[in-house]
């Protein structure tokens, strides 16, 4: 047979090629897979779905050992910046050594999903998933069952916009109620600061004193002054699972009653739909249902940039995740799988950074700040790259599962003129099979 395009493998035995590339309104990205997988499709004997799960789980080793590495860099990263916030004052500025190892930690989780290929088909750079281009939203991700967009987008309607918990002030700040405060206390989970404010300073020293404590004390808020001049405590992250606590002991510049602690006011997540199916938010981040026709997964981000009538953005988008055969019957077996990329800046756009990171490719360490937020940051990737790693883990084991089945499937219909398949023999079979899974060397071109 000639090559097969696992993205969309025809059922009738013929072969056909990858489509020609799809331009998307964006640069970085190559929308079509530049390698080359054979998958047997049609109606499948024993080896040819078993030489299509072998190729599956090779395809897969060769995933996870790319995604243990990328772990093990993070890991380094998040440790050096560890160390670095934990082992100083802080009272001036960051080692330039720190900045300088962060970007080469950087490079090397590039060089990484660069290299992670199998059969000249990247895994982890978007060749193997979703890729797209936002207006108005920043696209974030799909799933295995995200459709590819019209040529004019996938439209992206906001219907209610995101917002932060925060803690509001009683009264305007005035450096006599400075004077009188004795402290105000915040606490984020575990986390809190108790702060003194000095009478003598003037407003604008006392709200940067009173952020650079929160800062050093790993609480993520921001402080700030409403329209009348309220004193205004806001958590950095939109939606509603965030939430912190605090009090003004004295005086009612942070709570109405002085001396009681307060919880924040709730926030809020996005709401809308997209292509008209429904979704939900996770603060600025919305995500299409897991059962929606076209737009399963699909997880775009709005950041506060201006939308068109009708509170509208768009979402270009391109499916190049695996689809192969492992069986027969009326669906034929299909199974799919959709990755995303890992590069630097497609990792971590979700997340609200002081720093005003918009994805990994961002992060630097010359402020304490932008060591706390790069920090924060490689945390939340370092745990997508876990949730991958189990799951990567747990489709190997489907698959070995599968070709126990088939071998199986396969003794149980042996014809009845004498020739039906000796025990032993199915039993060693299958021994054979599995060690072969299990032992394939992953190949890397």
């Amino acid at each position: 047979m000639g090559e097969i395009n696992p993205r969309n493998p025809v059922l009738d035995g013929t072969a056909i090629r990858i489509e020609p590339e799809t331009i998307l309104p964006v640069t970085r990205q190559t929308p079509r897979p530049a390698g080359w997988l054979r998958f047997e499709t049609g109606w499948l004997g024993p080896n040819q779905a078993l030489q299509n799960l072998e190729t599956a789980t090779s395809l897969l080793q060769v995933l996870s050992k790319g995604l243990d590495a990328l772990k093990e860099d993070m890991n380094e990263g998040i440790i050096l910046l560890h160390n670095a916030w934990n082992q100083s004052d802080r009272s001036g500025k960051p080692s330039m050594e720190v900045d300088r190892q962060l970007s080469h930690r950087l490079g090397l989780i590039e060089e990484g999903v660069r290299e992670c290929r199998f059969h000249g088909r990247g895994l982890l750079d978007g060749q193997s998933g979703v890729v797209g281009h936002g207006e108005g939203v920043d696209f974030i991700r799909g799933g295995p069952n995200t459709q590819d967009s019209p040529m004019e987008g996938f439209d992206v309607r906001i219907t209610a916009f995101p917002t932060r918990a925060m803690l509001t002030g009683g009264v305007p700040v005035h450096e006599n109620w400075l004077e009188a405060e004795a402290e105000i206390f915040l606490a984020e989970g575990d986390r809190f600061v108790r702060f003194v404010p000095n009478g003598k300073t003037t407003i604008a020293e006392f709200l940067d004193d009173l952020q650079k404590a929160i800062t050093m004390a790993g609480l993520d808020l921001e402080v700030g002054l409403t329209r009348q001049r309220r004193l205004q405590v806001k958590h950095n992250q939109f939606g509603s699972h965030f939430k912190f606590k605090g009090c003004s002991r004295t005086t009612p510049l942070l709570a109405a009653r002085p001396g009681r602690v307060e919880w924040s006011q709730k926030g809020q997540d996005i709401q809308g739909t997209l292509q008209g199916e429904p979704a939900f938010g996770v603060g600025r981040m919305l995500v299409g249902f897991l059962d929606n026709a076209q737009t399963s997964e699909l997880a775009v981000v709005w950041r506060g940039e201006s939308l068109s009538h009708g509170n509208l953005a768009r979402c270009y988008v391109v499916q190049n995740g695996l689809q192969f055969q492992v069986g027969n019957g009326p669906q034929r077996n299909l199974r799919k799988i959709s990755l995303p990329s890992f590069y630097r800046d497609a990792m971590g756009g979700w997340l609200e950074t002081r720093s005003g990171f918009r994805s990994m490719a961002e992060l630097r360490a010359r402020t304490w700040q932008e060591v706390f937020d790069a920090m924060q940051v490689l945390f939340a990737v370092s745990c997508e790259v876990d949730e991958w790693r189990d799951k990567t883990r747990n489709w190997v084991q489907q698959y070995q599962n599968l070709a126990l089945e088939v071998l199986r499937n396969e003794a149980a219909v042996a014809p009845e003129d004498g020739a039906i398949a000796n025990e032993d023999q199915t039993v060693a079979q299958m021994a054979v099979v599995m060690r072969k899974m299990l032992a394939r060397k992953p190949m890397v071109v």
